[in-house]
Formats: C-alpha cells, structure tokens, sequence
C-alpha cells in the first residue's frame, strides 16, 4: 500500500473510531437507551431503504452499501446490549 493510500485508510479507521467512542458515550449517560435502540432502529431502516445516510458519490457502489450495513448491524447489537445492560444494572 503507498503512502497515501494508507494515510487516507489511517484517517478513515480513526474517524470511525472516534465516532464509535462518541456514540457510546452517548448511550452510556442517555436516561433512555431503550428509545435511543428504537430511534437507532427506525433511523437505520430508512437509510438503508433510500440509502439517504450516503453521500451521492458513494450511493451506487455495492461495497459501501454493504460495509454501511454492516456497520449498521453491528452498531444495532451493541446499542442492544447497552440498553439491556442498564436495564439489569450492570451500567451506569
């Protein structure tokens, strides 16, 4: 991978990251985790129905629509586990 090439993955997998961190955050310190799931749900639907969550350079490659679902999937569990956890207490 060249340098630039590795810079612009570098610079991606951070943002993620940081976003991922920031979403947490978030759910951990929201009084209702459970309406964030069901917000989260609802929103995640009609992005990926309309694929409106993508920019217009991104809407028709197969790839990005698939890494954006799973992303999607994977965001759906953990925000699951988090509300079921503070439902048990297991969070603050």
């Amino acid at each position: 991978m060249d340098r630039n090439t590795e810079e612009a993955v570098s610079s991606l997998q951070a943002q993620v990251s940081v976003q991922h961190l920031a979403l947490l955050g978030l759910l951990r310190t929201h009084p209702e985790p459970a309406a964030v799931l069901q917000q989260w749900r609802l929103l995640s639907a009609d992005a990926l129905a309309c694929k409106s969550a993508l920019p217009s350079t991104s809407r028709h490659s197969e790839l990005v629509r698939e890494r954006c679902e799973h992303f999607a999937e994977e965001w759906t569990a953990q925000l699951a586990d988090e509300a079921v956890d503070r439902v048990n207490g297991k969070r603050n």
